[in-house]
């Protein structure tokens, strides 16, 4: 183009001197702002921050962020080592995570909780529960980051079948001050263990305090269920799905219905034979959740088909032994609410 403007020879030899210049200072210009991207300046008086990007410490500092101050400033003070020892558990290596935490405890109590979270995740309940045990007696049970650590203690107490001691842990906790964590746990596990007019009466007061929490609206309705209590369950259900009513949703926000809870109604509904239209509605919502079907829900599929007369209901019930082992107790919901209508 500058030949056909009649640039001659050595102007052109000059405009691409030129331009090579122009290059080479954009490539240093652009060299110099990542090099100043890069550095990590010190805030304040913390030491941590004044590290290269690539210092496990500063992952670690980014994950503990959300702990308790107290419990963060303990564990940030253990070390290189030890960050990079609990970021093994965040990459998956938990056993040797798990591990590599253990030298740590001897010197910090606090890191009980992360050699905790690393047993927990290595599939060693015994050793989660004594480490969130001695942790909860020098620093006190709290929700650290998605974790509450009394919660979790009375959890894998509850799974290993110690429910009595469990409740005692829920018990000793809530001796020190209320904890909305633990008394939903502690109202669960009285159900677990068949107490279950005193879990009526926990979940019910413990609902006042956190009306929005649809896992109690469900444990409700199995407590009053195991009373024989089938119209009080039916109704506790109902009052969990109306927890997304509010005239303005933009304000109050949406929590999708809790299935194992429109399972139960679709159940108590079908079984009882009540409300078909109300049955219906139920069951669409279910429908509308569940992308992958279970049991349970061939069970409800089955219960609608037997109201209704459909042809071919009794194969579904066939269907439904055949999936079950001779000593599942789901064989006894066949057998009360299926097994009558088919003359067997």
């Amino acid at each position: 183009m500058a030949r056909g403007f009649g640039a001659t020879t050595d102007q052109l030899k000059e405009a691409r001197r030129y331009a090579r210049e122009l290059r080479e200072e954009d490539r240093l210009a652009a060299e110099a702002q990542a090099q100043r991207q890069t550095v990590v300046r010190a805030e304040g008086d913390d030491p941590l921050w004044s590290l290269p990007p690539s210092d496990p410490r500063v992952r670690f500092a980014m994950l503990i962020e959300a702990y308790p101050a107290e419990l963060r400033t303990r564990l940030a003070a253990l070390g290189k080592e030890f960050a990079e020892a609990v970021l093994r558990l965040e990459e998956g290596d938990a056993a040797g995570a798990w591990q590599a935490l253990s030298p740590f405890v001897e010197r910090e109590p606090a890191a009980r909780f992360e050699r905790a979270r690393a047993a927990l995740a290595s599939q060693q309940p015994a050793l989660a529960a004594s480490d969130l045990a001695s942790f909860g007696q020098q620093f006190g049970h709290q929700r650290i980051g998605a974790l509450h650590t009394g919660v979790a203690l009375a959890q894998i107490l509850a799974s290993g079948g110690r429910h009595a001691d469990a409740l005692e842990a829920c018990d000793e906790m809530l001796r020190k001050g209320p904890d909305l964590a633990v008394e939903a746990t502690r109202a669960h596990l009285l159900h677990a263990m068949g107490q279950h007019p005193q879990a009526e009466q926990a979940t019910v007061a413990t609902l006042h305090k956190a009306p929005k929490d649809l896992n109690l609206y469900r444990l409700l309705g199995l407590t009053r269920l195991a009373q024989g209590n089938r119209m009080g369950a039916m109704q506790a259900l109902e009052s969990g799905l109306n927890v997304n009513n509010c005239s303005n949703p933009m304000k109050c926000g949406f929590t999708p219905p809790d299935v194992p809870s429109l399972r139960l109604l679709a159940r108590l509904y079908l079984e009882d034979r009540l409300d078909p239209a109300r049955a219906k509605e139920v069951i669409a919502m279910l429908q509308g959740l569940v992308e992958q079907p279970t049991w349970e829900d061939a069970y409800i599929v089955a219960l609608a088909a037997r109201n209704e007369s459909r042809p071919g209901w009794p194969e579904l019930v066939a269907q439904l032994r055949a999936n079950l082992p001779g000593n599942d107790p789901r064989q006894a919901w066949i057998d009360k609410n299926l097994a009558p209508a088919l003359g067997g």
